[in-house]
């Protein structure tokens, strides 16, 4: 057994390439190359000769907290859901907090035993803050706080007094980014990643930062699994290069959602799937905590069971599946290693770009964003309209029995998400020449 590996000559990657050529009988080996939407070319195979440097685990955690959100601005329905999630499985909460009662909301939910996100108005910070003081020791929460979009220096001074506000506690994250926004207009994975640092790189620069709470990051993952997988992992990565660039010791928290952008409104269990496979990809790239959307979420016919589903899928892949059992499980992938690398050397150009333009908030304003996320989910876009990419039960092994009533009211309501959802659009524009 000891000679088992000395028995076997190692093969260099010049000796795959060869017998793959012999293999193609004459086709050439670049047809089995692909070029990536993010600009890399994904070769057919990868050894250790394609691996830049021997590389740590991009995180060491394993576990990962089920989270659940709310929608409604009704405080009794959000308290609810809240405690029959809670009820189910679910060990997180996130809330928008504009203009619900707390009291109402929170009654029953004892919020020192569970993760909580709020969304935060400013008019309602005051609030808030009353209500946790009230009930709770302040050291003993574990919360994260996001502002509504922040899109300018005003936004950026007046989040800066809530940072204040709870510099105290450790467990009270004040720092934080949500580019959930932007995965959910279909951009490409390098550019939700520069995005996401050029933010970042703003709050850093205007901002007294606790040493003692972890800086968060949201965003999405969609069912490109391996792409999304290294995505995730590149943002560790390139956090790790922007703490030394400001002297912190932060941790990085990571809250991830599965998308809207490859949803569908027809044979929708097939949705079930796809949220499966984005939760195993977000896992895998090391998520603290993870919301899991219903799989009806564009057109919900069976609320009580799309919910329950959310939350059980992750419930089996922690208890059945172990997934909560492992950590950065890529970590030394050829494949991941390398796509990581160039999602995050990708995204660091284009980062750089964004700065030689301005930064950030001058981006915005100059709709530089906007431009270039309509171009690139418009290239998405182009390949589900040429049956270019297939989309199971949507312009493939279709369900030719299932028939969809849309009502006027939910037709406008699908056109008006604020997402980029060429699936759906495929769907609409389908079903109105049908009509």
């Amino acid at each position: 057994m000891q000679n088992l590996f000395s028995e076997f000559k190692p093969s260099t990657a010049a000796e795959w390439k060869a017998q793959i050529i012999k293999d193609l009988k004459g086709e050439a080996f670049e047809s089995l190359e692909w070029q990536n939407e993010n600009d890399f070319t994904i070769k057919p195979f990868y050894t250790h000769e394609d691996l830049a440097q021997a590389y740590e685990p991009a995180f060491t955690h394993a576990d990962w907290d089920i989270c659940t959100k709310t929608t409604t601005e009704d405080a009794k329905q959000i308290n609810k859901k809240i405690l029959n999630d809670l009820s189910l499985g679910a060990t997180s909460i996130s809330v928008n907090c504009e203009n619900i009662n707390f009291e109402v909301a929170f009654k029953n939910v004892q919020l020192n035993y569970i993760s909580s996100t709020f969304y935060i108005h400013p008019k309602d910070i005051e609030w808030l803050t009353n209500y946790l003081s009230r009930n709770y020791k302040l050291n003993e929460l574990n919360v994260t706080l996001f502002p509504k979009r922040i899109q300018n220096q005003k936004d950026l001074n007046y989040w800066q007094t809530v940072i204040a506000l709870f510099a105290p506690y450790k467990n009270i994250r004040t720092i934080s980014v949500d580019h959930l926004f932007y995965h959910n207009q279909n951009c490409f994975a390098y550019y939700e990643v520069a995005l996401i640092f050029s933010a970042l790189n703003e709050c850093l620069s205007n901002y007294s930062v606790n040493s003692k709470a972890d800086i968060v990051i949201k965003t999405g993952v969609n069912s490109d699994y391996f792409i999304q997988i290294a995505k995730l992992r590149s943002i560790r990565r390139l956090w790790e290069i922007l703490k030394k660039e400001y002297n912190l010791i932060n941790e990085l928290y990571l809250i991830v959602e599965t998308s809207l952008t490859n949803k569908s409104i027809s044979d929708s269990y097939n949705n079930l799937l796809r949220t499966t496979v984005e939760s195993m990809a977000a896992i895998a790239g090391g998520c603290n905590e993870l919301i899991v959307n219903q799989f009806d979420v564009l057109f919900s016919q069976n609320k009580n069971l799309a919910e329950r589903m959310a939350i059980n899928q992750q419930l089996i892949l922690k208890e059945e599946s172990y997934l909560n059992k492992m950590a950065d499980v890529s970590c030394g992938s050829y494949y991941v290693e390398s796509i990581t690398d160039a999602i995050a050397t990708k995204a660091l150009q284009t980062f750089k770009q964004i700065e030689e333009q301005g930064g950030y908030f001058k981006c915005l304003e100059n709709n530089i964003f906007e431009t270039e996320i309509a171009k690139q989910a418009q290239q998405k876009a182009d390949i589900i309209n040429a049956n270019l990419q297939t989309v199971i039960g949507v312009n493939k092994y279709k369900n030719e029995i299932e028939k969809i009533n849309l009502g006027k009211n939910v037709t406008v309501q699908l056109q008006q998400l604020s997402i980029n959802n060429p699936v759906l659009n495929y769907e609409l524009q389908n079903i109105f020449n049908n009509a």
